[in-house]
Order: C-alpha cells, then structure tokens, then sequence
C-alpha cells in the first residue's frame, strides 16, 4: 500500500509543476517593440514580451522571430489535427533561442524555456 500511495503524490506533485505557467510581467516598451517589429504585428506579441521581461531577456539579446505550430499540442477532430498553440522561436545574440508557447486564441504563456545553448539569466 505504501508504494502505491507515493506513487500517487509523485504524479500529483508532477502534475502540479507542468501545469505551472511561466512569471509574467508588465512587458519592457523595447521587447514589445522588438517583437511587434519581428512578428508583424502577432497579436499576442505584447504578452510574448512580459514572458520575456519576467525571464530577464533585453531587447539587444533578440536578433530574429519564427512563430512555428507547437508540435505536442492539438487534438483529433474528424480525422484532422488541430494545433491549439504556437512557439515563437527567438533567437539569441551569441547563440541558441528562447521559445516561447502560446495559446494564439487568449494569448496564454504556457512554457517558456531556453534551445540550442542559449541561457536564460538568473532570477533575482
């Protein structure tokens, strides 16, 4: 029984970490200009750029924007996949991306996470 029950507060517990959105924050005017200008004006670009003021990420640190289909999310309807989020992939001066997915419909931050070397700076 004691196995079992560990078992169950360990999903719990995981559950409880993937199901944690990333900080937000009031978006820094030059990242929001920066994404607005990259992103041709997305919709969600100014809630993209409080994810990444919240993650310490400078206007001057983001040389280009990808907004690709999230390759996780979506679901079945009628034989067809519907992606129901989308990444912006920015890439990093001096190496690597931030990605950063979305929810296109509410704008929702949902991951956010540093790709291919780059480094996100430390909180604090």
């Amino acid at each position: 029984m004691h196995p079992i029950r560990t078992l169950v507060v360990a999903a719990f517990v995981l559950t409880g970490c993937i199901a944690a959105a990333p900080p937000e924050a009031p978006p820094d005017p030059a990242v929001a200009a920066k994404l607005r200008q990259l992103s041709d004006n997305n919709a969600c670009s100014d809630r993209i750029a409080g994810a990444l003021t919240a993650a310490r990420v400078t206007a001057d640190r983001i040389t280009d924007y990808d907004l690709a289909p999230a390759a996780t999310a979506g679901r079945r309807s009628g034989g067809m996949r519907w992606n129901l989020q989308r990444q912006a992939w920015l890439k990093i001066a001096g190496g690597g991306n931030v990605v950063v997915q979305f929810e296109p419909n509410s704008c929702r931050i949902s991951l956010l996470y540093a790709r291919d070397g780059a480094v996100l700076p430390a909180a604090g």
